[in-house]
């Protein structure tokens, strides 16, 4: 029997032939009908794996994934764009956005990791899968990879990023009304408030402030009992004191590689952001843990933890509140390998209408099936049959 469930993981097994092989160091979005995945990386496929040993794309890019994949949410089947002949080389570790139907790339490195980076801003287009790079002119940021971006207007901020070698905090700009790169702030170290260079942390924002969460170097994690957070009003770094989970005042441990997604309460309009998993030098996390940014108030959600520990995963979040994860590092009998896992869980509560379709789908699989005007003609809304891949049928 269906019971909707929130703060409860699931898999989701695919029901497709072709599928993304696992993989580490990929991005994830979502929108209200796909998961959308970019790139990664896994140096341990086999020369005579046979689903990638006529793949001429992968035997030019391996150990790198040189494909974007979409995964529909309803019938659970990947599909692979064709091949990309504009995607970048330096495949992991990128920064990704979802703007409309625009899948925004920036950074990221080739292999080995840091021999050469990217400062260069991609954009594809999800109706088709073409891909172009934009040109830019300016203050252009040093290559880097593990950084992480915002949008905000015509502006997309890039913050922090490594070489392999050096990690900065530093925030620049592009202004895509203009093509230009500008400064916003480079870290000098005489404010005290600057904080740590970083890679493969994530980001929040509020409107105005822009809220560092984790991240760390090749021997070094950051903790989120301080959270630095640069104001864009007054162009500074502060400082935010953040408050531990009621129940034991505790924070989330020190972490980098890990999952974030942000929302909003329509009921109440304060904005959360949830991390889940990661790594620091001595731990692989499960944990999930939400941070309220209006109060910095830390949540430890005990019941919704993931499936195993993992790393080097990407999480996305739908309109809907439904965050999926997809992919990462795990450790499975003492063996640290690759996974090609995709995980869901309510992060809240939708409207009764979500649960309904959801239910439906549940119990009526073979919906999937169904032309959309036979899904029309039986009474399924037009915004639950749009949802559904038209090559399906």
């Amino acid at each position: 029997m269906y019971k909707f469930k929130p703060f409860v993981f699931i898999k989701h097994k695919s029901n497709s032939v072709e599928r993304p092989k696992p993989r580490s160091g990929h991005r994830i979005v979502c929108d209200h009908k796909y998961l959308y995945s970019y790139g990664g990386f896994n140096p341990c496929i086999s020369d005579d794996d046979p689903d990638m040993q006529n793949d001429q794309t992968w035997i030019s890019s391996k150990p790198l994934f040189k494909e974007v994949w979409k995964f529909n949410l309803v019938s659970q089947q990947w599909w692979r764009f064709p091949r990309q002949h504009n995607m970048p080389n330096e495949l992991a570790s990128n920064a990704v956005i979802l703007s409309g139907n625009t899948l925004m790339v920036y950074g990221g490195t080739g292999v080995p990791f840091g021999d050469r980076c990217s400062n260069r801003l991609y954009l594809c287009n999800l109706e088709n899968g073409t891909m172009h790079i934009v040109p830019a002119k300016g203050y252009l940021p040093d290559p880097h990879y593990g950084q992480a971006i915002i949008l905000r207007g015509w502006y997309l901020y890039t913050v922090g990023g490594t070489t392999g070698y050096e990690y900065t905090c530093d925030i620049h700009r592009f202004d895509f009304r203009t093509g230009v790169w500008e400064k916003v702030y480079i870290c000098s170290g005489r404010d005290q408030n600057e904080p740590a260079g970083r890679y493969r942390h994530e980001l929040a924002f509020d409107g105005k402030l822009i809220y560092v969460l984790g991240g760390g170097t090749a021997s070094e994690s950051f903790g989120f009992l301080e959270i630095p957070a640069f104001d864009l009003e007054m162009n500074k770094w502060i400082i935010l004191n953040t408050y531990g989970d009621n129940e034991d005042n505790t924070v989330p441990k020190p972490r980098r590689c890990h999952g974030s997604v942000q929302y909003t309460d329509e009921n109440t309009g304060v904005t959360s952001v949830v991390i889940s998993g990661g790594y620091n030098e001595d731990h692989i996390f499960s944990d999930v843990w939400k941070l309220d940014l209006k109060h910095l108030q830390w949540t430890c959600l005990r019941q919704c933890k993931l499936p195993c520990p993992v790393y080097f995963h990407s999480a996305a979040l739908t309109p809907e509140g439904r965050m999926y994860t997809f992919g990462g590092i795990v450790k499975i009998h003492n063996r640290v390998v690759r996974t090609d896992a995709v995980h869901s869980v309510w992060l809240k509560i939708p409207k009764l209408s979500e649960v309904c379709w959801q239910a439906l789908i549940h119990y009526f699989p073979h919906l999937c099936r169904k032309s959309p005007d036979q899904l029309l003609l039986i009474g399924i809304p037009l915004k639950f049959v749009q949802r559904i891949d038209s090559y399906d049928f």
